[in-house]
């Protein structure tokens, strides 16, 4: 029943109470509170009153409540006025505590708005009658004095629909007491067990690129592929594409390679080996000096030599094919310095099928 209570309480707060802790400090309490009366002039020859209430409360949140209470009391009319007369009465009250009732603040203030019935037993005994009660009041109830016990002060106006109607002013002093909370003002509830999630995530592999070709080593097919040329998707050269050999130089009016051609050359020979399938045009061009003939067999010897030391060194004569052709296919013409020379003799790879 308990639980059920706090979980209503929690939906009327709107969720206001943190999640792992209840806000249940003096939830419920039982107030008992003396009284002094101030009866309506309309109540013919009563002077004063004196009475006793007992509250029963039960906090929603730290600042709405609602408690049902039940009230007696004695009116005196003196000597000479007749006989005392006697009420009891029954409230049920929503109240408003302006601070919120577990703070820290040594005093909380509160308001409160109530609805009842009351009877009134009074001289002559034909008179004695059931009558609606409103009620509206505010008081002051304090921190927590001793194991949750409190001190409750307050002071009420209370409409009274007896005969014509009477409006009585009520004042009261006790003591506000918990019930089954003892002195904790919340109780934390057990977080529950956390549980283990195995997150299995993929390391992503290191892109890895060894001839340079944009295509990563684990998906080329055709691996050493010299720089310069364009590939496919699996990394095997497109066909109809020239690259210069950079590099790739001859001994002054001679076709032997030197050194630096040799080393340039042990590098673009394992594309060869790696790509059986590939097929090239080695073309040899000169400068315009010196004749056409001169320079066109000059260049079908260089052509050759670089056939020659590719094939020496692991290709397959079937992929390479030399052609020279002299100055017939100049960069630069005319040739106005040695610079434009020097871009005029070069040596290229044309591919000519992937096969």
């Amino acid at each position: 029943m308990r639980n059920a209570l706090i979980a209503a309480a929690v939906l009327a707060s709107g969720g206001a109470l943190a999640q792992g802790e209840e806000n249940v400090g003096e939830h419920d309490y039982l107030s008992v509170l003396p009284t002094y009366e101030i009866p309506d002039k309309a109540r013919t020859g009563v002077r004063s009153g004196s009475g006793v209430s007992l509250l029963y409360g039960h906090s929603f949140t730290p600042h709405l409540g609602i408690e049902g209470g039940a009230h007696w009391a004695i009116y005196a009319t003196g000597n000479g006025n007749g006989t005392d007369f006697y009420q009891y009465s029954g409230m049920v009250d929503l109240v408003y505590t302006i601070t919120e009732r577990q703070g820290s603040a040594p005093v909380h203030p509160f308001l409160l708005l109530g609805v009842g019935g009351a009877y009134n037993d009074v001289t002559p005994d034909k008179r004695d009658a059931a009558s609606v009660i409103y009620g509206a009041g505010a008081g002051l109830v304090s921190a927590d004095l001793y194991h949750g016990i409190r001190v409750r002060a307050e002071g009420r106006y209370i409409r009274d629909e007896f005969r014509a109607g009477n409006e009585d002013i009520r004042f009261s002093l006790g003591l506000e007491f918990p019930l089954g909370r003892g002195e904790s003002s919340t109780v934390t509830i057990p977080a529950p067990e956390p549980k283990i999630v195995e997150v299995i995530r993929e390391i992503p592999k290191p892109f890895i690129d060894t001839d340079g070709d944009t295509v990563a080593d684990e998906l080329d097919k055709c691996p050493d592929t010299p720089r310069g040329l364009k590939v496919d998707a699996e990394g095997c050269v497109i066909p109809d594409q020239i690259i210069e050999l950079k590099g790739v130089t001859f001994e002054f009016n001679k076709a032997r390679l030197t050194p630096n051609a040799e080393a340039v050359l042990d590098t673009v020979v394992k594309a060869f080996v790696g790509q059986p399938s590939l097929h090239v045009e080695i073309g040899g061009h000169t400068d315009s000096k010196g004749s056409d003939a001169y320079n066109l067999k000059l260049s079908q010897a260089r052509s050759n030599s670089v056939r020659s030391y590719l094939i020496s060194q692991g290709a397959r004569p079937d992929q390479l094919t030399a052609v020279g052709y002299g100055e017939s296919r100049l960069l630069i013409n005319p040739e106005t310095s040695e610079d434009d020379c020097e871009l005029n003799r070069r040596t290229e790879f044309k591919v000519i099928g992937v096969r």
